[in-house]
């Protein structure tokens, strides 16, 4: 007996000891962790994206909200959520490669460059730029913006849903881990769209539910961006690149570097050289035939995406802070009201686009006496180099004029009136 006693008091013992040694290990784990990380896991969804966006912690935010997607892969909200961040993130990307080569988007020649009017902010130590440089960031823009085409494109559910605080967002451009004001997602929004008039105090409560039509819209958009720097890519810009850098770039690496020397004339005379020398130069030679075919190829996706994006619009009966409404809802963007005859007219131009990316329909020639039209599908399948000035003449177009149907001008004119001859700024809106 006695020898029985001692074993249970031994085992006694070590149960004794094994259960301090958890309660302190415990205790001394809760020690560790983080407050901050304590109230995120009790956060919303949505609150943890805003609250990567007010923190210009997109990065961070693709991260660990793309390894919980990895254990839960069935959550659709969870991947809205990475997708979105991934969208956002290949932006900030973007402009972070711009503020580390000293992009000016605020002079004259950026601003009439679609991608370069991206108001980053200056840098006083920006690096040197060359041409493989300034190529390997669109190249990267369209690995990104593929990433998170892809991430989205695998939402089943149509009730997803995302509230995005849009004026508390920021994009941390110069890359030193905060946003500051210039950086600002609504400054950006209102920097691009001059029209656009946004105070501070409305920004702060600027909400935006996004929902399953809004993810078809998101995909739209990393096609159409996708479409335009593909066509771009396809083309040696090395000799552009080399005479004009110097316009967009405080250290361009080129042939010319006195070429940023403006003390000899006037500066506007100067510019006015440098003008003409752009536009003599945007004679661009075909380098990769396979991605002028991938632009078009994007531009089909986004006209399919634009009609299942109008057909879930369409199939909304909600009214809640909507990015683009149906004609029963209001929208988020002041004084802007969606008519059904809008909505129609817009159906009927993804129609005529489509048919005229196919090479179904023609685009009228604009010289000479006989009908006949540009195959614009023939453009991109078959290039022959992208020269602005002769394209402007109508000689480049030679090579891909075709007898056939040709678009109306009586269409154009009823879409241009049905938008109230801001058609364009819609089309770029609604995608």
């Amino acid at each position: 007996m006695p020898q029985v006693s001692r074993r249970y008091r031994v085992l006694w013992a070590v149960c004794i000891g094994v259960l301090t040694v958890l309660v302190v290990g415990l205790s001394f784990r809760l020690d560790l962790i983080n407050p901050q990380e304590a109230q995120a896991s009790q956060a919303t969804l949505e609150e943890r994206v805003n609250a990567y966006l007010a923190d210009a912690n997109i990065s961070d935010g693709v991260t660990e909200l793309a390894i919980e997607l990895h254990v839960s892969p069935d959550d659709d909200d969870l991947r809205f959520a990475v997708g979105f961040l991934q969208f956002a993130d290949a932006v900030q990307t973007f402009g972070q490669s711009w503020y580390q080569y000293g992009l000016n988007s605020q002079n004259w020649f950026s601003q009439i460059i679609p991608f370069l009017r991206l108001p980053v902010p200056l840098n006083p130590d920006p690096d040197p730029i060359s041409n493989r440089d300034f190529r390997q960031s669109l190249e990267t823009f369209v690995e990104n913006l593929t990433t998170a085409e892809e991430t989205l494109s695998q939402i089943q559910s149509e009730a997803v849903q995302l509230g995005v605080y849009f004026g508390r967002a920021y994009l941390d451009f110069d890359a030193d881990g905060q946003g500051s004001d210039p950086e600002a997602l609504w400054r950006i929004y209102a920097e691009l769209n001059r029209g656009a008039s946004i105070t501070a105090e409305q920004a702060e409560t600027f909400l935006i539910k996004l929902d399953a039509g809004d993810v078809q819209w998101l995909r739209g958009y990393c096609h159409f961006l996708s479409a335009l720097l593909e066509f771009y890519l396809a083309h040696d810009d090395s000799r552009l690149f080399d005479h004009t850098a110097h316009l967009f770039f405080e250290k361009p690496e080129t042939s010319y570097s006195f070429l940023r020397n403006i003390d000899q004339l006037s500066e506007g005379y100067i510019s006015l050289m440098d003008a003409a020398a752009f536009i003599h130069l945007v004679a661009l030679p075909v380098q990769d035939r396979n991605r002028s075919q991938a632009a078009i190829a994007h531009l089909q996706q986004m006209i399919q995406l634009s009609r299942e994006t109008w057909a879930l619009y369409g199939q909304e009966t909600d009214d809640d802070h909507e990015w683009i409404p149906n004609p029963n809802q209001t929208g988020v963007v002041p004084g802007v009201t969606i008519t059904e005859e809008m909505v129609q007219q817009w159906l009927s131009f993804l129609d005529e686009a489509d048919s005229i990316l196919a090479g179904e329909t023609l685009v009228p020639f604009w010289r000479g006496n006989s009908p006949v039209g540009v195959n614009l599908n023939r453009v991109f399948m078959e290039p022959q180099g992208a020269d602005l000035v002769l394209w402007v003449q109508g000689t480049a177009a030679a090579p891909y004029l075709e007898d056939g149907t040709l678009t109306q001008p009586e269409f154009w004119q009823r879409l241009w009136n049905s938008f109230n001859g801001r058609f364009v700024g819609f089309a770029l809106w609604f995608n």
